[in-house]
C-alpha cells in the first residue's frame, strides 16, 4: 500500500530575502499547492519513503499508478554502477590512456559517494556533482576535461535507466584562459641539445624535432617503424596512419641504436605508454632547466615542425597529414603561422597606411 502526501515548504532565506512558509503545512494531503509531492508505504515487500521529483499531485498519482501495474527496479548502488560503467568502457577497447582517465571518473565519483554518505546512485544530484568537481585540485582545463568524462559517465547511468536524469548535464564548464605554447626557436634547440647526457638523448630530441611526434609515440617508437629513411606508424591518441621523411643522419643515428625488446627508446623495462613518457619527459625537464629554457613542455617540439612548415608555404592539409591531425586542429592551434593567411592579414593592413583623401565641404 502507497500514499501520496506532500512535503511543504518551510520558511527559508533566499537570496537575501525570506520566503514564507506554505499556508497549508498543516495538512500532508493538500492538492491544491505547488509543495514536493512525496510517497511512502510498502512495495513489492520493501518499504520506501522518497521524492516523486514533481510538484504535481496529478503526475504523482501516475506514477504511483504505474508503480502499482510493475514491479518497481531496485535501486542500483554507487559501487555497482560505476563499476558497471569502467566495464563497458575496458569493453569498448579504449587505449590505455583513454581508460586511465575514465578509471581517475570511477575513482572520484566513488571516493566522494563513500566519504559524503550516498549509497545509491539515485542521491546524486546537480549539486552534488557540482561538489565532487569542486573538491578537485586541479587547472581550469583539467577541470574542464574533467567535467566532460563525468557527464559522459552520468550519460551512460541514464541511458541504462538507472537514473530519470543526467545530473551533470546543466553544469557549465570552468573558464578556460588559453595558453599558446610558442615553438622552440633554433637556438633553443641547439641548447637543449647541447644539455643532453647520452647520444641516445640526442637522437631522441631530434627525432622529436624532425618527426613531429607526440612524446607518447616516440617513446615507444620501435624499429619496425622505421622502414628506409621514413617512419610509418598509427598515432596512439588520434589512431591516424603517419608517413614522415627523416634527414639521413638522423636514419643513421636511429638505426646504430640498439633496440630493447624492438623498441628504440625504451628506459627501463616497461613498455606502459605513461610510464614510458613519463621517463622521457623528466629527461626533457632537465636538459631545459639545465639550458635555462622554459617552458619546457616537450609538446614544444611538435609546435616548432608545424610552425616551421607553415611559415614555408605548406598548405595546412599537408601539415595536418604529416602530424596525423586534421585540418581543423591544425588552423585552431597555428593559424598564427599559416603564411598565406598572414600574408593576406598585411596587405589588409597596408591598405590602412593609405591617407584618406579631404573631401571639402561646402
Amino acid at each position: 500500500m502507497l500514499t501520496l502526501y506532500r512535503r511543504h515548504e518551510q520558511a527559508r532565506i533566499v537570496g537575501g530575502k525570506t520566503v514564507a512558509a506554505c499556508p497549508h503545512a498543516s495538512d500532508s494531503y493538500w492538492k491544491k499547492c505547488s509543495c514536493p509531492m512525496w510517497v511512502r508505504g510498502v512495495h513489492n515487500g520493501r518499504p520506501i519513503k522518497e521524492s516523486l521529483k514533481t510538484r504535481s499531485w496529478s503526475e504523482a498519482d501516475k506514477t504511483i499508478k504505474e508503480w502499482e501495474g510493475k514491479k518497481k527496479p531496485d535501486r542500483i548502488t554507487v559501487e555497482s554502477a560505476v563499476k558497471k560503467y569502467y566495464e563497458d568502457c575496458e569493453a569498448r577497447r579504449l587505449s590505455p590512456n583513454t581508460l586511465k582517465k575514465y578509471r581517475t571518473v570511477r575513482d572520484i565519483v566513488s571516493k566522494f559517494a563513500e566519504e559524503h554518505g550516498l549509497r545509491y546512485l539515485s542521491e546524486f544530484g546537480t549539486q552534488q556533482v557540482r561538489d565532487l568537481l569542486k573538491g578537485r585540485n586541479v587547472s581550469s582545463i583539467t577541470a574542464a576535461k574533467e567535467l566532460e568524462r563525468v557527464r559522459t559517465c552520468f550519460r551512460f547511468f541514464e541511458e541504462q535507466e538507472w537514473i530519470p536524469k543526467n545530473p551533470a548535464k546543466i553544469i557549465k564548464p570552468p573558464k578556460v584562459r588559453p595558453n599558446p605554447r610558442l615553438p622552440f626557436d633554433e637556438a633553443e634547440v641547439a641548447k637543449i641539445i647541447g644539455k643532453c647526457k647520452t647520444p641516445i638523448e640526442t637522437t631522441f630530441i631530434k627525432t622529436l624535432g624532425h618527426s613531429g611526434l607526440r612524446i607518447g609515440d616516440a617513446s615507444l617508437l620501435k624499429t619496425s617503424h622505421l622502414i628506409e629513411n621514413r617512419l610509418y606508424l598509427q598515432t596512439t591518441k588520434a589512431g591516424t596512419p603517419v608517413h614522415i621523411l627523416l634527414p639521413p643522419d638522423l636514419v643513421a643515428e636511429l638505426k646504430a641504436i640498439t633496440p630493447k625488446g624492438g623498441y628504440l627508446f625504451l628506459i627501463g623495462e616497461s613498455d606502459n605508454p605513461h610510464t614510458a613518457s613519463n621517463l622521457w619527459r623528466r629527461r626533457i625537464k632537465r636538459m631545459c632547466k639545465d639550458a635555462k629554457i622554459s617552458p619546457d613542455h616537450p609538446h614544444r617540439f611538435r609546435h616548432t615542425l608545424a610552425a616551421d612548415l607553415l611559415m614555408r608555404g605548406a598548405s595546412v592539409e599537408d601539415v595536418a597529414a604529416i602530424l596525423g591531425n586534421s585540418p581543423t586542429i591544425v588552423i585552431k592551434h597555428y593559424s598564427q603561422w599559416i603564411r598565406g593567411r598572414q600574408e593576406r592579414l598585411d596587405d589588409f593592413l597596408k591598405e590602412t597606411w593609405t591617407a584618406p583623401k579631404l573631401v571639402r565641404v561646402k
